[in-house]
């Protein structure tokens, strides 16, 4: 007997905070009569705030995500307005006025529903080929296909979904009263009967975590209690401020990002909706995994969304009306002068996105915004986006930032204290002392490191957790001269291999150089070796196509398989292994010392044992890597058990 997955189940479907409307049940409707069993039925997915009427699922044949709209095209109601030397415009006449229905325009949503699950995720979905892998399409149970199509027209034009009319499909009343395979096939469901050798089981896993959300899954492990957390850590995630604003600082390890989960998740429990805003995007799913792990098993699907900045102003873009907006902001002006100015995108990644996304707010209805807004790696978001951001937070709202100082790799100007007062921001920070993450021992070497090259950052010293055990660590330090880089990481990956009691698949073992360059030459030495890797290589980010297969990329590699992860320090901020091999090449300003201590301070504590090997070519760390446990010079292969 063949069983059809559908989420919620039919009788669930009730228990909805909204009831489905006559469309979407209609629509539902027609899907369990014309979908095979092999194809899931997702209703109103939260998936990471985005909400789609419909997304159908199957390994096999593909994805598709559909927007239900309930309009009645009639004659002279709705219109798009066409004006030289702009994008065609939706509008609507209510009692005689033109109104602007942009913010409503089906189009540049299922847009964004497509390339949101290709970039993230599904980014193990082949490249460019994926695309087409996703069918995303707008239903009007009240109007024809004819209707819609005929209304929609100069729109789908100007993006190009003519020319991909199965990819894009406009469905109308007249399609959803025809049962027939063949119009099935030809109007709502190109792929419905058809293998398709892009897609398998583990893309459809990937999609699946967040179609479902992990408190709603039988799979879910064990919720993390709150008296897990220490009495300093529950009263973050427990309490709130006067002001509902809160800073919080605390050394590597300490459980910023934990607290700020916890948060989230304590605020979703109330009801509120909930944005959690990071830097680097490799979080996004780590952070809403800790979320899941506050709630209980069958609590409702939290509102909780998670982003990292830029993601973030891509969907305001798309809320208020300005996806044509957004796209023209990466074209680069005829006047700009490189010379002074610099690279255009990264004048748009750190400026230009966040002002327009300040003005495009003005267009967001006080419902659509957030009740809380949490922000992770703090020193790493720029004064501009913070203030973008609290345009977003409702009245009343809460806000919390957590950040370490001493990680700010990016050199964003620290906010003075003026500017924390008025950006909500007042009173004493907030401290998470202890260390939970690092090892004793591994602390110590870190707090020296601190004192001995970045004493006048004005921050905590990672102290270990009271009572904590000092696992199996081996702390190495290789020495090495310049252009030994990849030989020596590939000998250090090999000999934790060699020394550790775990078999290799389950190591974790991870390797962080300094640049793509080394990188690659590290995936390339490993390939010689019989060792498979994954990588983040080989994609720049100096225009809007690039900076997004990036970011697909370091998506793809934290979700993927190999025996060792090959990455860059900038892209493993905020992560952390039990198995690690760090190299560093410099070490001859504040920035490059900053990415050091980063690399130093990924290693997590394992009871089975933890493995850190540093290689290092930069000589003015050459005194302090002496200190460590083991320390060898590689010119002259000598060890030296360091006595402490």
């Amino acid at each position: 007997m063949n069983f059809r997955i559908t989420y919620p189940q039919q009788s669930d479907l009730a228990k909805l905070s909204k009831p489905l409307s006559d469309c979407e049940t209609q629509v539902l409707e027609y899907f369990l009569r014309n979908m095979p069993p092999s194809w899931e039925i997702y209703i109103r997915p939260h998936l990471n705030g985005l909400a789609p009427n419909f997304v159908l699922l199957n390994p096999q044949r593909g994805i598709a995500v559909y927007e239900v709209r309930d309009w009645e095209i009639v004659e002279n109601k709705y219109f798009v307005k066409e004006i030289p030397g702009h994008s065609p415009t939706l509008m609507v006449r209510q009692d005689g006025v033109e109104v602007l229905f942009e913010q409503k325009n089906p189009i540049p949503k299922i847009e964004l529903y497509k390339e949101e699950i290709y970039t993230l995720y599904c980014p193990r979905l082949p490249k460019e080929r994926g695309f087409g892998v996703i069918i995303s399409g707008v239903i009007f149970p009240r109007s024809t296909r004819e209707q819609a199509e005929c209304l929609l027209k100069p729109i789908r034009e100007q993006r190009g979904h003519l020319d991909y009319p199965n990819l894009y499909p406009i469905i109308g009343s007249d399609n959803l009263s025809d049962n027939r395979e063949w119009a099935v096939k030809k109007f709502v469901l190109s792929s419905r009967d058809r293998i398709d050798n892009r897609m398998d089981e583990i893309l459809a896993k990937d999609l699946r975590k967040w179609l479902i959300p992990p408190s709603q899954s039988s799979s879910k492990k064990q919720p993390f209690l709150l008296s897990n957390l220490t009495p300093n850590q529950k009263k973050i995630v427990t309490t709130r401020t006067d002001s509902g604003y809160r800073r919080v600082r605390g050394p590597a390890g300490s459980g910023k990002t934990l607290v700020l989960a916890g948060r989230a998740a304590q605020l979703a429990s109330e009801g509120k909706k909930v944005l959690v805003i990071t830097f680097n995007i490799t979080l996004i799913k780590y952070i809403t995994e800790l979320t899941s792990g506050f709630s209980q098993a069958g609590d409702a699907t939290p509102d909780i969304t998670a982003l990292n900045f830029h993601f973030w102003c891509k969907r305001i873009a798309q809320l208020t009306g300005h996806f044509n907006d957004y796209k023209d902001i990466w074209t680069t002006p005829k006047d700009w002068d490189f010379q002074t100015k610099g690279d255009f995108s990264q004048y748009v990644l750190r400026e230009g996105m966040a002002t327009a996304v300040n003005y495009w707010l003005r267009n967001l209805d006080v419902d659509e915004k957030w009740d809380a807004i949490l922000v992770d790696e703090g020193q790493d978001i720029e004064l501009l986006w913070w203030r973008s951001l609290r345009s977003a937070l409702k009245p009343g709202g809460e806000a919390l930032l957590c950040a370490d100082k001493i990680q700010n790799i990016y050199e964003v100007p620290t906010w003075t204290e003026d500017e924390m007062s008025g950006a909500g921001f007042r009173g004493v920070w907030g401290t998470l002392d202890e260390s939970y993450r690092l090892s004793p021992a591994l602390c110590k070497l870190a707090k020296k490191f601190i004192d001995d090259f970045l004493p006048k950052v004005d921050d905590q010293r990672p102290e270990p957790a009271q009572m904590g055990f000092e696992f199996k660590t081996i702390l190495k330090w290789w020495q090495i001269e310049h252009g030994q880089a990849a030989h020596a990481c590939v000998d250090a990956l090999i000999d934790i291999i060699d020394e550790a009691d775990s078999p290799l698949d389950e190591l974790d073992l991870t390797c962080i150089v300094a640049n793509d360059r080394i990188g690659l030459q590290v995936v390339s030495l490993l390939m010689e070796k019989g060792i498979s890797s994954i990588d983040t290589f080989g994609v720049g980010a100096n225009d809007i196509t690039k900076y997004y297969d990036a970011q697909r990329k370091k998506l793809a590699f934290f979700n993927g398989k190999a025996n060792v992860k090959v990455t860059t320090l900038h892209s493993f901020k905020g992560w952390e292994s039990k198995s690690l091999v760090v190299h560093i090449d410099r070490a001859d300003c504040e920035k490059s010392l900053s990415l050091a201590y980063v690399g130093l301070t990924r290693l997590q504590k394992n009871e089975r044992g933890c493995y850190l090997t540093i290689v290092n070519e930069a000589p003015e760390l050459r005194v302090f890597g002496s200190t460590w446990p083991i320390f060898i010079e590689l010119s002259n292969l000598i060890q030296h058990p360091c006595e402490n």
